[in-house]
């Protein structure tokens, strides 16, 4: 087996430094609006990510002269159409994650930490990763084998111990966690799910393609500019649907927060100089994103791909936010139970880890299709277990199946057991196979 990445340690860090989120905002809401935070976090970040993207940009023309990159390509490209996701254009498809998956995300994330405490608030994260699995189930992405329903299994119990003590802790304190914050929660965790599963539904355009194989470093300026252009969109959208709030003929807690943040905006500079706010910008959103963006572009061929090791890893962010919310700000959680969830957690993550070794295959299977029979075979063929994505091809063969499953066998039974079955398909290439071996 071959050792992990290097950069896997990037992605360590990128985890720990969002578990201190919870952990430095919880003060911050007695005395500024959820919404400031948010404006501030993500206007400001979006900017320096933007400054960042163009500068690389010109540092790489100056060192590079043979590997350039055009800045006006970079732009260009954003009204790309993603056929990966509804065919919209590049920028509209930021536009969506920026508001609907970051910003409404850590919206319900706060709300349901103000309401409720922060171990309760773990549960999202948790509930989060499960909503993930059975949507990847459910679209043939995933196969539920013994680890993967284990792993299921073992976040169940960890929801529900954490669930037991924090309504524990609410009844000592005499602060009960009411039905709006768990309410909260469920929202959180939906739209994380949203953000987690259309962040990386991104596609490439031709140009795009001849231009990352000229510069592996042209993904870290692109990358940049579509987290910034989701940042500054997002909290930019966020002003409208505030008004719309405001307007509405009830109050709610949100309407709040919304008249909290418009009365707020005369301090904005004040506010932006405090050190909480500082480390949401820098050391919550800014160093960890180049960080992620950086493993993701260097990372070398191993055992596991970088999205198989994010997912594995993105455990570490509950675990460690656990540990720290009893150790630094005294949250109610007593260590036998706090031992029990950090044993099952770290369970989950060997349990992700062997499901996702287990005889991982990854190939692009070329196909030749009888005449008038293309459109149909490519709604029956993506219905099959393992079958990704299907690309239309102009030449010997009509289309390509980007296929992963989790063993030989699954591999053998798509081939043998179901392409081969079907009369439509005149001739069946294995282009392309990456076995990684146990």
């Amino acid at each position: 087996m071959k050792l992990p990445s290097k950069y896997l340690s990037n992605l360590i860090i990128a985890n720990l430094l969002w578990s201190f989120i919870p952990i430095v905002v919880k003060n911050l809401f007695s005395e500024i609006s959820i919404l400031t935070i948010i404006f501030l976090r993500f206007f400001i970040s979006g900017i320096i990510l933007f400054v960042i993207a163009i500068s690389l940009v010109f540092v790489n023309n100056y060192l590079n002269h043979e590997k350039r990159i055009s800045l006006k390509e970079l732009f260009l490209n954003l009204r790309h159409k993603n056929r990966r996701f509804y065919k919209i254009r590049q920028y509209n498809y930021y536009f969506l994650i920026g508001f609907f998956g970051i910003i409404l995300h850590i919206f319900f994330y706060f709300l349901a930490l103000k309401k409720t405490s922060i171990p309760f608030v773990m549960i999202g994260m948790l509930m989060t990763i499960i909503f993930i699995s059975f949507y990847e189930k459910g679209v043939n992405y995933e196969k539920f084998d013994i680890f993967r329903i284990l792993f299921i299994v073992m976040l169940s119990f960890s929801i529900l111990i954490i669930t037991f003590v924090s309504l524990q802790g609410a009844e000592i304190k005499n602060d009960p966690i009411e039905l709006l914050g768990f309410i909260f929660l469920v929202l959180y965790s939906i739209t994380s799910s949203f953000l987690y599963i259309s962040i990386d539904r991104d596609s490439f355009s031709k140009k795009e393609l001849l231009n990352i194989n000229i510069n592996k470093y042209y993904k870290i300026p692109r990358a940049l500019i579509k987290m910034a252009i989701a940042f500054i969109s997002g909290v930019i959208l966020l002003i409208p649907a505030s008004i719309l709030i405001a307007f509405l003929p009830f109050e709610t807690d949100i309407t709040q927060e919304v008249i909290a943040f418009f009365n707020e905006l005369r301090f904005i500079f004040v506010i932006l100089g405090r050190w909480e706010i500082i480390y949401l910008i820098i050391f919550a959103t800014i160093i960890p994103y180049l960080l992620i963006f950086l493993a993701r572009v260097n990372w070398e061929p191993t055992n596991l791909t970088y999205s198989q090791w994010s997912s594995i890893l993105g455990l570490i962010d509950p675990i460690s936010t656990l540990i720290f919310s009893v150790l630094i700000v005294n949250e109610f959680f007593p260590f036998e139970y706090l031992i029990i969830v950090i044993v099952f957690l770290v369970i989950t993550i060997v349990l992700r880890y062997a499901h996702e070794v287990k005889n991982s295959i990854r190939a692009k299977i070329l196909l030749k299709i009888k005449r008038g029979s293309l459109k149909l075979i490519s709604i029956k063929i993506l219905k099959f277990y393992g079958v990704r994505e299907i690309d239309s091809l102009i030449g010997e063969y009509d289309l390509m199946l980007h296929v992963k499953v989790n063993s030989f066998k699954d591999f053998h039974y798509l081939i043998n057991r179901k392409l081969k079955f079907i009369d439509e398909i005149l001739d069946l290439k294995v282009q392309f196979v990456d076995k990684i071996e146990k």
